[in-house]
């Protein structure tokens, strides 16, 4: 590198190089305006810039940004540019689980915090790792925020919490309204999913979720681990069909493959939530999930554009950057 930098300085002259390190030096070294340097060396703004410039492409200046512990811009700028997603966050590795869910939720929780305001509206799915988050909403302020549920409740044991209490506690934290949509997470067929939703209370709160301002939700994956089969809403031989399809993980109770594009199946019918494509329009679509065997899951869902937010571990950041 070095070696390369001494042959682009001996290809210019020693005038002309003294000029572009002298401009670069009084720009970040004596924090002088661009207009000062521009006096101080007798010529216009748009050559002290072009010095500038020259200087960086040059190697002149070598700006070196170090990172505090725990933070990994880098990566999160990387994502954001691979995927063409708004916003990244990357916490620490700790394991699965548990302390997972909690690193997971508390991001989750620090990114939430600044955007709330009166008028906000925010979605809120199923997940373990959601139901973690209220434990770390510490707002300076009320902000009177609606927290709508964008799927239908659970409040099964099997689950380890009840959505109800979720968002309530969203609610309760920030000084707002938790919203219910009132309706069970699946329903028996399309009959009765269609009759619920032309209930004039029940189709509002819905048309409150799909317009909302920020969603945040979690992917699952195919197997005896979801959070679905745990409750009771997949059985084996459900499982055993969407694996037959190809599926790799779900948003909101529906499924898609790793490509992520749409895999159609019955649960789609009876599934009483905001569809796939709804999650396209919201502005901030914000997926917080991690560890190993989610990596193939996040990467379907950001890639089939379902959400444009990733709040991750960094060991999935990094296989989603291979």
């Amino acid at each position: 590198m070095n070696a390369n930098k001494n042959q682009i300085f001996n290809n210019i002259p020693k005038d002309e190089l003294r000029v572009i390190t002298k401009a670069a030096w009084l720009y970040y070294m004596q924090r002088m305006t661009q207009n000062e340097i521009a006096q101080e060396l007798n010529c216009s703004r748009v050559k002290i810039t072009r010095l500038i410039s020259r200087a960086k492409s040059m190697g002149i200046v070598d700006i070196n940004i170090i990172q505090p512990p725990g933070l990994f811009v880098d990566l999160e700028q990387a994502l954001i540019s691979r995927y063409n997603l708004k916003d990244t966050v990357i916490t620490m590795d700790v394991g699965t689980g548990e302390p997972l869910r909690e690193i997971l939720a508390r991001a989750a929780a620090d990114w939430l915090l600044p955007q709330l305001h009166s008028e906000l509206v925010v979605g809120f799915s199923l997940g373990r790792t959601l139901a973690k988050i209220p434990e770390f909403m510490q707002p300076l302020e009320k902000s009177g925020v609606n927290f709508i549920e964008v799927m239908g409740a659970s409040d099964s044991l099997t689950s380890g919490f009840n959505s109800y209490r979720v968002i309530g506690r969203m609610a309760e934290a920030c000084g707002g309204q938790a919203r219910l949509l009132d309706v069970p997470t699946f329903v028996s067929n399309q009959s009765i999913r269609n009759m619920l939703l032309k209930e004039e209370r029940i189709a509002k709160r819905f048309s409150m979720a799909r317009n909302c301002e920020i969603l945040l939700t979690s992917v699952g994956t195919v197997d005896k681990e979801a959070l679905l089969y745990q409750i009771g809403y997949l059985n084996d031989e459900i499982i055993d069909q969407l694996n037959q399809d190809n599926a790799i993980g779900d948003l909101l109770g529906q499924y898609f493959d790793a490509n992520g594009n749409p895999i159609p199946n019955p649960l789609n019918d009876r599934v009483m939530a905001l569809k796939l494509q709804d999650l396209k329009k919201i502005p901030y679509s914000v997926l917080i999930s991690g560890g190993k065997d989610k990596h193939q899951a996040i990467k379907a869902a950001i890639t089939g554009k379902f959400v444009n937010v990733l709040i991750t571990d960094i060991s999935t950041a990094k296989t989603l950057l291979v």
